[in-house]
């Protein structure tokens, strides 16, 4: 008689238990996403376009930096090391670290953009760090190199000349100038408008005679109301680089952006002994700390004012002179 004991029972398998997914992490099916060329043009454009007013400088970017490089490549396919030597390219190719620097950040919000529709993971841009800086760059015209210059425009007939005129002539910002329209003019007011400044509130832009008699001279198309037409019809100038640095290469100034053009026209003023608030209202700051950086003193400015303090102090004075210790006009 066999052994009850003896006998083996087989009992149902355990239900294996599903792995659990850590908290707060997405899963991915792994799929083939977009090319990046694909992506930028159904995707990245459009949102920039309804969110960035500068949006034209980004697809310039990824027009002439990104796409020729990681146009054809899937969006997942992009290594940060790939990112790094590219990055590292662009500096061996003589742009300077603040252009790269800004190449950088629009593809790292390409990127970014890309991880919150679920295309990326994990940006490739991520942990890549821009190129220090190590100071901020001053530079503006003395008196001499800007004489040179307003004489080299002078003598064109280009429009691009009339346009860097009145950069220097006013202060104004590059895209305030070429954006401008007719019907922002107003000369009886001596006043250029522009409706939406970088502070995203209008601003008025004051006139000189010589800037008025600039503008009056430009030939005025009916059918365009840009002052600075384009090459392609209904379109502004779009920009002024190309004629800028054949020009200052000629003048020996080849270090002198266009924007350097707003400094110079500040540090007349500054240096002529206009105030810093009469410089803010000029040069379209809302914030009065912003117009600090453009306050360039010239060294003889410096030397005259500590030679007052130092004519006080060494001229001789008179026993009627010790209960006025200090200059009339202190």
């Amino acid at each position: 008689m066999a052994n009850p004991r003896s006998r083996t029972t087989s009992l149902p398998a355990a239900p294996s238990r599903p792995r659990k997914q850590p908290v707060g992490r997405k899963t991915y099916k792994k799929t083939t996403g977009p090319c990046c060329a694909t992506f930028v043009s159904t995707t990245y454009l459009p949102h920039i376009r309804l969110r960035k007013r500068s949006w034209e400088v980004d697809e310039r970017i990824l027009r002439q930096h990104i796409l020729p490089t990681f146009g054809n490549c899937p969006l997942e396919s992009i290594q940060r090391s790939s990112v790094e030597i590219w990055l590292h390219a662009l500096a061996r190719q003589g742009l300077a670290p603040a252009t790269c620097n800004r190449i950088l950040s629009v593809f790292k919000s390409l990127c970014t953009l890309a991880v919150s529709h679920d295309i990326l993971f994990l940006s490739p841009c991520a942990s890549i760090h821009p190129f220090r800086i190590l100071q901020l760059r001053e530079r503006h015209l003395t008196a001499d190199e800007a004489h040179r210059l307003m004489q080299a425009l002078n003598s064109s007939s280009r429009q691009e000349a009339r346009a860097l005129q009145l950069l220097l002539l006013t202060g104004a910002r590059k895209s305030e100038i070429l954006r401008a329209k007719w019907e922002y003019v107003r000369l009886e007011q001596r006043c250029l408008t522009v409706p939406l400044s970088k502070s995203n509130k209008p601003r008025h832009i004051t006139l000189s005679d010589e800037a008025v008699a600039i503008i009056r001279n430009l030939p005025r198309r009916p059918d365009c109301p840009w002052l600075f037409p384009g090459h392609t019809p209904g379109r502004p100038l779009s920009d002024l680089y190309l004629f800028w640095d054949h020009l200052r290469r000629q003048l020996g100034l080849s270090d002198v952006r266009i924007h350097d053009l707003r400094h110079t026209f500040a540090s007349i003023l500054v240096n002529a002994g206009h105030s810093l608030y009469e410089v803010q209202r000029l040069l379209g700051h809302s914030d009065p700390r912003t117009t600090m950086r453009y306050a360039h003193l010239e060294q003889n400015s410096l030397l005259m004012a500590a030679g007052t303090v130092g004519t006080f102090l060494c001229t001789p004075h008179t026993p009627e002179d010790k209960d006025s210790p200090l200059p009339d006009n202190a």
